[in-house]
């Protein structure tokens, strides 16, 4: 069994990570949006670098929240790739 002090610090570490979560997919889609209205070759590039780093935290954060067993109805990155697709 847990103290309370475990349990209140866990539910913590879940909330965080479940609001990185959040911002962090906001960011990629304001990233993606600015990529698609890019016209400059130095801002397409400053975005594609942002969409793989974003990408790359995304990840972190999604592996952090499995650990500690959390189920999200956030999309996964595939999922989110597919409704761009999607017209």
């Amino acid at each position: 069994m847990q103290s309370k002090s475990k349990q209140s610090t866990l539910q913590a570490d879940k909330e965080q990570i479940l609001q990185a979560l959040s911002e962090t997919k906001a960011q990629l889609e304001a990233a993606r949006m600015g990529f698609s209205s890019a016209t400059d070759d130095a801002l397409i590039d400053s975005y594609i670098y942002q969409i793989i780093a974003l990408n790359k935290k995304y990840d972190y954060f999604l592996q952090s929240a499995k650990k500690l067993g959390l189920r999200a109805s956030l999309p996964t990155r595939e999922e989110v790739r597919k409704e761009e697709r999607t017209p």
